[in-house]
């Protein structure tokens, strides 16, 4: 027998440095120059989340995990795979299922709408 012991624990801080809401033809030719290998898709929005190797170190460290940048945009139906031009596709992950990415999306949402009390 094994004597194995297991610590799990989720992320429970998120600090995003900087968003943007942009147009979905924007958001997918920026990602593909700046060399973002996925996008993730959150209930009807496209996600590019830019993390510096940092972040994981300082999440280990202090527990906080830095985003540096969100960029979004509607975009209501989900694709596996976007073709941006001329044969330069980028896959997308479907992240609705995943309370990380739908935190950080909520949140943003709520500060662009002015909601008092929004997650920060």
């Amino acid at each position: 027998m094994l004597d194995i012991r297991v610590e799990l624990r989720p992320v429970k801080h998120v600090v995003v440095l900087g968003y943007d809401e942009r147009s979905p033809r924007n958001l997918l030719y920026c990602a593909l120059t700046y060399g973002v290998n996925r996008l993730f898709w959150v209930d009807g929005y496209l996600m590019c989340i830019e993390v510096y190797e940092e972040s994981f170190k300082r999440e280990m460290d202090d527990g906080v995990f830095f985003v540096s940048h969100v960029c979004y945009a509607r975009y209501p139906e989900y694709q596996k795979v976007i073709e941006i031009e001329r044969g330069a596709q980028l896959p997308v992950v479907n992240a609705s299922d995943m309370r990380v990415f739908r935190a950080i999306l909520e949140s943003i949402l709520a500060a662009e709408e002015g909601v008092p009390g929004a997650r920060s």
